[in-house]
């Protein structure tokens, strides 16, 4: 229900209907009302502005709208009682909310049972009435002595059938006789303006038939040969009409529709006609009965109907409730990661072809419900087990993926969507042993895309005594499905440039399924704060590197207009924007044994944080002395506190360690709190690269340059023994 307000905001003038997007109808008469005109003037108040509220939605929205088509009230030609038109077309300023949903238009037939609701559209306003007259250019209804009446502040809403539909607006109301009534006088009578006369006004006033919604379809409706079928298992199910007529109201209510006041119930065609025309009825309808099912003959008839309806196309997987949590749940997990539910639905599909909207590494923005739509259409993906038990839906494998992928991040929300899972399976008829099973694959199909089988690119850095500043010799391995290491062929042992090591390096972590791939990049204590993770393949790199010490390698922020990284160009491609770019030291008396231990413990103890509470690095080492489980330390400050407890970690076997490279005091220490250090230890590459996303597009929103030691000692560096064929990339 759409009210419209006299002026002044707070009375209320009448109400208006949705004809499509940002028009609306309603009657001249409450437009004069809204104005402060009498309610009689025929003056056209062109472009004037009246305002409005959709009322009928969860919160009240209100809009502006302008006086946009004119049709006051007109005498009829022949001096008959009554008028034509009283109508007026408005446009919203600026658009509908988007639960906002235009009428559906049909004519209006004598005997009809309607309704219409006072113009702020309260459920208890209804007043219920039947056509009585509607041949004309006005209509006439009656009600009877029960409920509310139509009387003021119900001109200009619609009159409506119970499935939704409206067949005209409210105009009038004619008033009683003064004093006691008689029988002969006329009560609870009200004036109405039929669609049929309605439309030819519109069209006579060069409205557009666009703008409005007619309820018959223009070919018949797809499904007319299940409706016997359909018909059939409903007989089964609904035989008592009490029961008929309760879950058809039930239905009507989750999908906006009135639930007809008279209790009457529909015929089977009707009903089975109601399921077929809106996708989600048939799965909303199983879910309400299942729950009353008696007898096996019942629980066979809703299986048949819904598997029946399925198949054909004609029903949707889930019901309007499952639907709706399944997008809140996979809604939270995507807002973390847009890759997670591509990646869940290549993972649990691999042999079948993906709708568009799955195939690219990122869902697109708004592309979650097609891509729950296009998923419930697949089949089942498994045996029947019990043997006629239905198949696990594909779209409950891809959730199961994706909660398992959910967990191995770390986004949480994986309890919720097994319960959800759960749930449907248990109303679809799926065994639980097969959803059980599909759980298990996809809690191994996560664990085989955490960092140990993801791609793992090794980059082993180093110069060497007269070679060109800024260059570097590289030598990469590649890591094989088992997981050993496989040295890639790089030319020549030459010192390069930046841009040649990121191509070489790209090279080699493209392709790779699952996660990006980490690239671990072994340099000396010198050149800790080297930023590969800002080397970029497409463009020639001056970082302005020389062989100064450890913190002239400190990258300034990226000029926009300058090509670098952070170039608004859409060709910078920085590595670390597409890989888990960490570095590995080759740290001269490193403990082993220190390393393993804390490496063990990792997870299981509070990191380290060296802020501004502790300038002095001395506390910090004597602490991570006396921590033997410490595994994890983030440091804060300047360069030189920074590098002082940067080369006691690493000698006293500290693996994980995180810094800003370019923070100069301890009051840069929040800029760093976008990557969550202190947050899960599994998601920290991700949540790494997604923040270095963020920086390399604003670097003055994003000044922090996180550089990340994570030092497995499972993986020492490879051998330098190379053994390949000379014509092979790879051993």
């Amino acid at each position: 229900m759409i009210t419209v307000f006299a002026s002044g905001g707070g009375r209320t003038a009448g109400a208006a209907v949705q004809l499509s997007g940002r028009w609306l109808l309603t009657c001249a008469h409450v437009v004069n009302e809204a104005l402060g005109v009498p309610m009689e003037s025929v003056a056209d108040p062109a472009d004037a502005l009246v305002e409005v509220a959709f009322s009928g939605l969860r919160d009240e929205v209100r809009r502006q709208a302008r006086v946009r088509h004119w049709m006051p009230r007109r005498a009829v030609p022949d001096g008959a009682f009554g008028w034509l038109a009283d109508l007026a077309v408005l446009e919203l300023c600026g658009e509908p909310p988007g639960a906002a949903r235009p009428v559906v238009w049909r004519d209006m037939a004598v005997g009809q049972r309607a309704a219409a609701w006072y113009g702020t559209g309260q459920e208890y306003s209804y007043a219920d009435v039947v056509v009585g007259s509607c041949d004309g250019p006005l209509g006439y209804v009656d009600g009877a002595l029960a409920g509310a009446a139509i009387g003021p502040g119900y001109s200009g809403g619609p009159l409506c059938l119970p499935d939704g539909t409206a067949v005209g607006l409210v105009v009038a109301h004619v008033p009683a006789a003064g004093g006691q009534f008689s029988s002969g006088e006329v009560i609870r009578r009200a004036i109405v303006a039929p669609w049929q006369a309605v439309r030819a006004e519109l069209a006579a006033a060069g409205v557009s038939a666009d703008l409005t919604t007619p309820a018959e379809p223009a070919e018949p409706a797809p499904y007319t040969h299940l409706l016997a079928h359909i018909e059939q298992q409903l007989a089964v199910l609904l035989g008592d009409p009490a029961i008929r007529a309760d879950r058809a109201g039930q239905l009507a209510e989750r999908h906006g529709l009135a639930r007809p006041r008279d209790g009457s119930a529909p015929t089977y065609r009707e009903f089975a006609d109601f399921l077929l025309n809106r996708p989600r009825t048939t799965a909303d309808f199983a879910e309400l009965h299942a729950p009353a099912l008696g007898t096996d003959a019942e629980r066979a008839a809703l299986g048949a109907l819904v598997h029946l309806a399925h198949s054909e196309g004609a029903a949707a997987l889930l019901s309007t409730a499952e639907h709706r949590e399944l997008l809140a749940r996979l809604g939270d997990l995507c807002a973390a990661d847009g890759t997670l539910l591509p990646r869940a639905a290549q993972g649990a599909l691999p042999y079948t072809p993906l709708p568009p909207v799955l195939r690219p590494h990122r869902l697109p923005a708004g592309g979650l419900e097609a891509a729950v739509r296009s998923l419930e259409a697949f089949g089942g993906d498994s045996a029947r087990v019990p043997h006629g038990a239905r198949r696990v839906p594909a779209l409950l494998r891809v959730a199961e993926y994706a909660a398992a992928l959910g967990a191995a991040r770390g986004t949480g929300g994986t309890a919720q969507l097994h319960a959800w899972s759960d749930r449907v399976a248990r109303r679809l008829g799926v065994p639980h042993a097969a959803l059980a099973e599909r759980r298990q694959d996809a809690a191994e199909w996560a664990d085989r895309q955490r960092e140990g089988h993801q791609r793992i690119v090794v980059v082993d850095l180093d110069r060497r005594e007269g070679d060109p500043p800024r260059h570097f010799r590289c030598v990469l391995w590649r890591s094989r499905p088992d997981g050993t290491p496989a040295r890639v062929a790089t030319g020549p042992d030459r010192p390069l440039p930046p841009a040649a090591i990121a191509r070489l390096i790209r090279e080699a972590a493209d392709g790779a399924d699952g996660d990006p791939a980490l690239v671990e990049v072994w340099v000396d204590n010198d050149h800790l704060q080297l930023p590969v993770d800002e080397w970029d393949d497409t463009e020639p790199y001056d970082g302005g590197y020389d062989d100064g010490p450890a913190d002239a390698y400190a990258q300034p922020a990226a000029d926009p207009d300058d090509g670098g990284p952070g170039a608004d160009d859409g060709l910078s491609a920085p590595l670390g924007e597409e890989f888990h770019v960490v570095l590995r030291c080759r740290t001269p008396h490193r403990n082993a044994s220190a390393v393993a231990r804390r490496w063990a413990a990792r997870a299981l103890a509070e990191p380290l944080v060296v802020d501004g509470r502790a300038t002095d690095p001395k506390a910090a080492i004597v602490r991570l002395k006396k921590d033997r489980g410490c595994g994890r330390v983030v440091i804060h400050g300047p360069s030189g506190h920074r590098d002082k407890v940067l080369r006691a970690c690493l000698l006293l076997g500290v693996p994980v360690v995180l810094w800003d490279r370019t923070a100069e005091t301890y009051d840069h220490a929040p800029r760093l709190d976008p990557v969550g250090p202190a947050g899960p230890l599994d998601g920290l590459h991700e949540r790494v690269r997604r923040f270095r996303v963020d920086a390399y597009a604003e670097p003055a929103k994003y000044p922090a340059r996180p550089a990340l030691v994570w030092d497995d000692p499972d993986r020492p560096l490879p051998d330098g023994l190379w053994l390949a064929d000379p014509e092979s990339s790879e051993v």
